[in-house]
């Protein structure tokens, strides 16, 4: 999680891409330069050890755009394809 905020920073699109998981990652990306990325707070994990195959990450980032400060609040949910972890989607609330 933490590396795909540094990458959304940096507007490392290659790494984002890389760091999606193959059944849900989009063809190409493309990210808004007017978008700052200002800090980035983990709220709560599930699962995502050593031994799990599948782990959420609950997330609060915080940007500016156009002037103004914004929040991104989500769950997140990551699985492990080929050894590592990978983004798998949003996960949305009931």
């Amino acid at each position: 999680m933490r590396s795909r905020y540094a990458a959304f920073c940096l507007g490392d699109t290659d790494y984002l891409l890389r760091s999606w998981s193959e059944q849900t990652r989009p063809a190409a990306l493309e990210l808004d330069p007017g978008q700052q990325w200002t800090g980035l707070e983990i709220l709560r994990t599930v699962r995502g050890g050593e031994q799990d195959a599948f782990g959420t990450v609950e997330f609060r980032a915080c940007f500016r755009h156009d002037g103004a400060e914004h929040e991104q609040r989500e769950t997140s949910t990551f699985v492990r394809e080929d050894g590592r972890w990978v983004y798998r989607d949003v996960l949305l609330p009931r």
